[in-house]
């Protein structure tokens, strides 16, 4: 492993010192701070170190972009004398409450979404690739889609999608701090063969004697989101309550007992209600899938970078968990090609070598494995230009999927290694048409810009 103490030290003067540093986490690019006092930390000085690709405030936190080596960096950053000194830990988030009041209720919601979804991205992703390559021996006659070859890759991101309610309620038990191992116990509970089988959503249910409108749980995340953030506060409340002598046993059991049926009769019904809201006006959107895929094409990949992606994607999960199939995931990505095809044209034409190879290393990165955050951080927000390059090839290349009526059949990034996920994609060819469209026109948009001078920062 490299030895990236130095970086780190510069890392830890640059958001403010030591003492400025309350707890840090990471995920696939970023190093996350939570800063007692952002003013603290200088933006500049953090840009200007080598290594360092980008700085950006994000859901209440302080991130740093690393790129790809991020896990390698954090690991020392927290083995670090001095880290361990003030009681940072490896993969511990520690969240003062009064410190959360003064986070914006946006920024807390995203931070919660993030926290509770992002451990299951790479599955999906993975499960996605599983799923779409079995598909397509299935198709082409290779396998027998009854058979248990196929069931068992199939299983592998549909099961998944199925029991998200138990691994949601897992990571939301962190997030809630409370008993995870109890949320995930409720999860299973209402996922339960002889429980789910019964509840039919729309049909009427009755549980205690107690008529209610049954609702389905497969594939939910709003139920189990809310049943997990209520039984946080219960679970506390009987801490203060019970003698510490008997909550060992108690604590978990009234936790289950109570919110086993008040999921089922009041949490379920609730999320059914904001499901089929949000299923009504995601209905409205995608009435014009062409409208849809150029608005998903253009902006999506400047959601991810305002982190606003986990608002969006788990609706999309659960529409395609629904209906099998969704439009908005397959356009989404087109905004990462455009950026692949705009650092392949500055890794060409710029003059600066460190532009060209930082140009040259995103577009690898973003080939193989869909990740941008380095192409934007590194290359795109340097220039308006280059940015207005991202939205307009993303949108026209989802007004390309859009004609085709292209829709996502399972979860995957972009990128060369996800790509056997697209694989059963519905109009497959139109996808890949999509993607020469958006690296094309990233790339050939870019070049012009270059080479007419109205972007110069990569000439210097």
């Amino acid at each position: 492993m490299k030895d990236y103490t130095d970086l780190n030290k510069a890392i830890i003067e640059g958001v403010g010192g030591i003492d400025n540093i309350k707890d840090v986490i990471h995920c696939a690019t970023r190093l996350r701070f939570n800063l007692k006092n952002k003013s603290l930390a200088d933006a500049d000085k953090l840009k200007a170190i080598s290594g360092v690709l980008g700085v950006q405030e994000a859901a209440g936190s302080y991130h740093v972009l690393i790129g790809t080596e991020v896990d390698d960096v954090y690991t020392q950053l927290v083995n670090m004398p001095e880290m361990k000194a003030i009681g940072i830990k490896e993969s511990e988030q520690v969240n003062d409450p009064a410190e959360e009041k003064k986070i914006g209720l946006f920024d807390r919601f995203t931070k919660m979404m993030s926290d509770v979804y992002a451990p299951y991205i790479p599955v999906l992703a993975t499960g996605g690739i599983a799923s779409g390559i079995i598909g397509l021996l299935a198709n082409v006659g290779v396998v027998d889609s009854a058979g248990l070859t196929y069931q068992t890759f199939y299983s592998i991101f549909y099961s998944l999608i199925y029991f998200f309610p138990i691994l949601l309620a897992f990571t939301a038990g962190k997030h809630f701090k409370c008993n995870q191992y109890v949320a995930a116990t409720l999860g299973a509970a209402i996922m339960y063969p002889g429980v789910s089988s019964m509840l039919v959503t729309g049909e009427t249910a009755s549980l205690l004697g107690i008529n209610f409108p049954a609702f389905n749980f497969g594939g939910s995340f709003i139920p189990i989101l809310l049943a997990v953030f209520c039984m946080s506060y219960f679970e506390k409340w009987l801490k203060k309550a019970l003698p510490s002598a008997i909550q060992f046993i108690l604590v978990p059991a009234a936790c289950l007992f109570v919110f086993v049926p008040l999921t089922i009769m009041v949490f379920g019904p609730i999320g059914g209600l904001v499901g089929n809201l949000i299923k009504s006006l995601y209905s409205v959107l995608a009435s014009n899938v062409i409208l849809t895929d150029i608005v998903f094409g253009g902006l999506f990949s400047i959601i991810i970078l305002l982190g606003m992606h986990w608002a969006v994607t788990p609706i999309m999960l659960g529409i395609m968990a629904e209906q099998g199939y969704e439009y908005a995931i397959a356009a989404g990505g087109m905004g990462n090609y455009a950026v692949l095809g705009i650092c392949l044209a500055v890794a060409v034409f710029a003059k600066n070598k460190n532009d060209k190879a930082t140009a040259s290393s995103s577009a690898f990165t973003n080939a193989l494995c869909g990740i941008t955050e380095p192409s934007l951080y590194g290359i795109v927000m340097r220039s308006k230009l280059l940015l207005a390059t991202m939205v307009a090839s993303g949108a026209l290349a989802g007004l390309v999927l859009g004609i085709g009526g292209v829709a996502a059949t399972n979860f995957a990034f972009s990128g060369i290694l996800s790509f056997g996920a697209w694989l059963g994609a519905v109009n497959f060819p139109m996808y890949c048409v999509g993607i020469a469209v958006s690296i094309t026109s990233g790339f050939v948009i870019t070049m012009l810009l270059m080479k007419s001078g109205k972007v110069s920062e990569f000439n210097k």
